[in-house]
């Protein structure tokens, strides 16, 4: 009889940390703006942002920021010289701690492992985001590796 309230506490601690865990996440992202800084894309070495207009490494004129909202939404803006150059819609959700699912722009298509270097710089990655813009050109690359590191602003 003990025994099994004991088991059915430790199962209820286990399943409430686990809950806890992806609220913390989900907290930590949907508290503040995040900036884009890397993304890259299969086995290359360059950053994509780097194609993306007026934005080049080390040049403080580009931003491309995500806005995590609490509703499963997504917001990304890219600003070059405090213009938006373009905002675009997405979905993301966390189904599993230290897993996010996102669906942004022509290169988010996927569940990212998170990896927490610092509470404000993660580095997300996913062996099967689906790269949009390969989308006929190359299906061998339409779903591949794909690192994003981003900093909380």
């Amino acid at each position: 009889m003990f025994r099994v309230a004991g088991m059915i506490v430790i199962v209820g601690f286990i399943v409430f940390s686990f809950n806890s865990c992806k609220k913390i996440t989900t907290d930590q992202l949907v508290n503040g703006l995040w900036k884009l800084d890397e993304v890259y894309i299969d086995t290359t070495t360059s950053n994509y942002l780097n194609h993306l207009q007026n934005y080049s490494n080390g040049n403080n004129c580009c931003l491309y920021k995500i806005d995590f909202e609490r509703d499963d939404r997504v917001v990304a803006y890219y600003l070059t010289y405090d213009t938006f150059t373009n905002v675009t819609a997405g979905i993301w959700n966390i189904p599993e701690y230290n897993k996010i699912y996102i669906k942004l722009d022509n290169f988010m298509d996927g569940t990212f492992d998170i990896l927490k270097p610092t509470t404000k710089k993660w580095d997300l990655t996913s062996g099967a985001n689906h790269i949009k813009f390969l989308d006929g050109t190359n299906s061998p690359f339409d779903t591949t590796y794909t690192k994003l590191v981003m900093e909380k602003i």
